[in-house]
């Protein structure tokens, strides 16, 4: 999926909250009608989560949540679950090679269509998430505005 372009001035306010509703908006519809919050967990990321889930005894699953923080102000959060670990009431549940993945409403609405990918290089090491969805980024990748 191609990077959205980055606007020519930055977003006002109600630029972003009429977006976020946008975004809201299509994830209801969605939703209603049966589709799934599309993420893609990469063979490289799933691979990582399924070592670290054996090394770690949990399964190979996590949970993003994206909470208020980071320089960019919203940033994300993904936890391995533990054996057996119910969604909680208003999850979406997917699978991507191998890994579920469980994340609430608000979360899926600012990832839906984006990839987690996980790199192990010399200068970086750790997950990356390509997210449609981001207006701006902060230069380690680990927190987006929307």
């Amino acid at each position: 999926m191609a990077e959205p372009a980055a606007p020519e001035h930055p977003l006002t306010l109600e630029e972003k909250k009429a977006a976020a509703r946008a975004r809201a908006k299509a994830a209801r519809q969605a939703q209603s009608a049966g589709a799934e919050a599309l993420v893609e967990i990469t063979p490289a990321a799933a691979a990582y989560i399924a070592k670290t889930a054996t090394e770690q005894g949990m399964q190979q699953g996590v949970r993003l949540r994206i909470l208020a923080g980071g320089c960019a102000g919203l940033e994300y959060n993904l936890d391995l679950l533990a054996h057996d670990e119910p969604a909680d009431p208003g999850e979406r549940e997917i699978e991507s090679n191998g890994v579920r993945l469980l994340m609430d409403l608000k979360s899926a609405i600012h990832v839906a269509g984006s990839k987690i990918d996980y790199e192990d290089g010399l200068l970086r090491r750790g997950f990356r998430i390509s997210n449609p969805n981001a207006t701006s980024t902060c230069s380690c990748g680990d927190s987006f505005g929307a």
